[in-house]
């Protein structure tokens, strides 16, 4: 049977957030963001490690409370997101996986991802057609494409362009799960044209390959401007106020 790795890229040096303290440093409900993942993560019960890739230069991982965990692994990540990805994929590779193992690549500072969702995508993964799943949501709000340059007048950074049509239309989230060896094929494919993937699943469709949506729950947002902060905040404590 598949094993089940992780790897979760922490490299982030949070530019859109503005802080000092990378974003998946920063704490939130009583720890760091990064360290929620990790403990979502490990109540899931089913990788063989989680791979957390980190910056050479980093020195905050080994604070975190989940660190100390025998099935974690911080390894030096890349330069880019799809870089740490890759090296994650290595080292896993070095452990003696099977290309046919699944790998579930999860966002640092997507705290708020739960134990459904999880199984969700195990779900999804457990059927023999699926080639790899992606957690996301159906756009909801109306979406403006802004025109930055050319239209705008002179007193405005930006102006809308046009009204996009979003039947159809999707948030992508983490986790992405994909075989092993084939993530690895379409990261190096991606890499050498020069093709700078945003995520693991749109390099998997520059393959050809054709991942499952799978619904996810609005709440497993990522910290990407200071405003999330407050959010996650009152969600995470909302939910260990349920739980008590």
């Amino acid at each position: 049977m598949s094993k089940f790795w992780a790897v979760i890229p922490a490299g982030g040096r949070g530019l859109r957030f503005g802080s000092q303290v990378p974003k998946q440093y920063m704490t939130v409900a009583g720890m760091a963001v990064l360290d929620h993942v990790l403990h979502a993560f490990l109540k899931f019960h089913a990788f063989e490690t989680i791979v957390v890739p980190v910056p050479s230069e980093d020195s905050r991982f080994h604070d975190l409370t989940a660190s100390t965990d025998d099935r974690i692994v911080a390894i030096v990540g890349g330069q880019e997101r799809a870089d740490s990805v890759y090296a994650g994929l290595e080292w896993i590779v070095a452990q003696g996986a099977d290309q046919q193992d699944w790998v579930f690549v999860h966002d640092a500072a997507r705290p708020l991802i739960t134990q459904n969702e999880l199984h969700a995508l195990r779900d999804a993964i457990d059927a023999p057609a699926c080639p790899g799943a992606v957690l996301g949501v159906p756009a909801a709000d109306t979406l403006k494409r802004v025109d930055q340059i050319g239209r705008c007048p002179e007193e405005s950074d930006s102006c809308i362009a046009e009204t996009l049509d979003r039947t159809g239309l999707w948030h992508a989230m983490t986790p992405q799960v994909f075989r092993l060896g084939g993530l690895m094929e379409a990261l190096v494919r991606a890499r050498t044209s020069g093709f700078v993937v945003t995520d693991e699943a749109q390099a998997m469709e520059a393959e050809g390959s054709l991942p499952w949506l799978i619904r996810g729950r609005r709440s497993n947002i990522k910290l990407t401007y200071p405003e999330d902060l407050e959010l996650i905040e009152a969600l995470l404590t909302a939910r260990e106020e349920r739980s008590a």
